[in-house]
């Protein structure tokens, strides 16, 4: 009988033991499934994890508004709406109920608390300086464009930073399929263009302006976000001899420009700048090769050539006008 009783204690014990090992084991899954639910995104500061997907977003720099536009997000608060509509041409559109929050330089830290936003979104080579007086509002995520690494291909940083403001509100799909289209237009670009039967495959893209009556060109180079999506459609940048930009471009007058004159001379200037206008009278620039040729090419004054993939659709299709029709 006692050896009965013991075996059947020894029996309870054991089970004991084991519900306690599942009421552990469940616990664990339970917390790993929930660290697992968490969203973290590596901007320039390093890691920043939140619990959910924020619903309430700021963006203060005009490129992350682009981003949540193209995973069909509308943020509450964006710096300098009327520049934005102006300078970014795209399809898809802020909704009025946004609400202006200064300046890209200057946001309004005042507007910006009003909103209550669940996570401000911005540059830090541009707004970081800003991001501990920011962080007492919300959470803040600031990307980091001026790295090495960055700098090296803006391109596939572009895509890195597009893809984390999507992780973060929950877009990671539509992300994904907005790339793999922009990848497609470029492949179809490039035949359309070969078929053009071009001058040369040789470009300089410039984004010109006057300043003071003088001609500015802005000429971008190879490690720039358009040098890559032109070279994508099957063109050259003709400018080889400039190290990475951290801006993605180089600052040239006529003089600069007649550095490269042997290419397709693709530009976008604003409809109110007096650019060619003051360039008429000018011999330097008249004797250029691709004036005297005329291998001038417009793509439009609605090129953000500093966006990201919905205005680097814009700038195909517009390129695509240009070159082929």
């Amino acid at each position: 009988m006692k050896k009965i009783l013991f075996i059947l204690l020894v029996g309870v014990l054991v089970l004991a033991g084991c519900m306690q090992q599942d009421e552990a084991d469940t616990s664990s899954s339970e917390s790993e499934d929930t660290a697992s639910e968490k969203i973290v995104i590596e901007d320039g500061f390093g890691e920043q994890e939140f619990d959910e997907a924020p619903q309430k977003v700021v963006a203060i720099e005009w490129s992350i508004v682009e981003e949540l536009l193209a995973v069909g997000v509308q943020p509450v608060g964006v710096t300098d709406i009327e520049g934005f509509n102006k300078w970014v041409t795209i399809d898809e559109k802020l909704d009025d109920s946004v609400t202006e929050v200064g300046l890209r330089t200057e946001p309004n830290i005042e507007e910006i608390a009003k909103l209550e936003p669940d996570v401000i979104i911005g540059m830090k080579g541009y707004q970081g300086e800003l991001k501990e007086e920011l962080e007492k509002i919300a959470p803040v995520v600031m990307y980091e464009n001026t790295s090495d690494e960055a700098i090296e291909d803006l391109y596939a940083d572009m895509l890195k930073t597009f893809k984390q403001t999507a992780k973060l509100v929950g877009k990671e799909q539509e992300a994904e399929e907005h790339i793999t289209h922009l990848e497609e237009r470029m492949a179809e670009g490039a035949e359309k263009i070969e078929a053009a039967e071009l001058p040369t495959k040789e470009f300089v893209f410039t984004q010109a302006y006057t300043v003071n009556e003088a001609p500015t060109f802005r000429l971008f180079t190879e490690n720039s976000t358009v040098s890559h999506v032109l070279e994508g459609l099957g063109l050259t940048n003709k400018i080889q001899d400039q190290e990475p930009q951290s801006s993605g471009f180089i600052e040239a007058n006529v003089e600069g420009v007649s550095n490269y004159d042997e290419a397709l001379f693709i530009h976008t200037v604003q409809e109110d700048d007096p650019l060619f206008d003051n360039l008429s009278g000018n011999s330097a620039w008249n004797g250029l090769t691709f004036v005297e040729e005329g291998n001038m090419y417009d793509v439009g004054p609605g090129v953000w050539t500093f966006g990201s993939v919905l205005s680097m659709e814009t700038l195909i299709e517009q390129l695509e006008e240009a070159l082929v029709n």
